[in-house]
């Protein structure tokens, strides 16, 4: 996806994340959503019915690990830990029966060896923006 296509939204304050993520949700005025939040459960619910109101934007909520265990209206929920040469998915919800055992993705040898291997050295990483328009709210 090219740089100029993308829009980076940095909100004043947690609770302007996220309304701004409310408001873009329920017009649906982008295709996707990213958003590194850690919010709480009435919070994630908003999110999740305005995404479900209209359909038109893919919403993904990227929180930290420490929200494993912490309930959420999502259908889908995932927690990746890095392993040798790739990504180990851990399926948390779905719909359908539980899967006990983790998926594990190898990743293509030129990624195992660039910068982005460093991963398997950081639990967790902030968000970064290069090139990427800035706003705020």
């Amino acid at each position: 996806m090219p740089a100029d296509a993308l829009l980076w939204l940095r909100a004043g304050s947690h609770t302007d994340a996220l309304w701004a993520a409310e408001q873009a949700l329920k017009t649906g005025c982008c295709g996707a959503l990213l958003l590194w939040q850690d919010a709480r459960p009435d919070a994630l619910r908003r999110l999740h019915l305005a995404a479900a109101r209209t359909g038109d934007t893919l919403f993904v909520m990227l929180r930290p690990l420490s929200a494993e265990r912490q309930p959420s209206p999502a259908v889908l929920r995932v927690a990746l830990y890095p392993v040798p040469g790739g990504v180990s998915l851990d399926i948390v919800k779905r719909r359908g029966p539980a899967r006990s055992e983790p998926l594990v993705l190898d990743l293509p040898s030129p990624i195992v060896e660039s910068r982005y291997a460093r991963l398997a050295r950081h639990p967790s990483a902030a968000p970064a923006a290069r090139r990427v328009r800035r706003a705020s709210v």
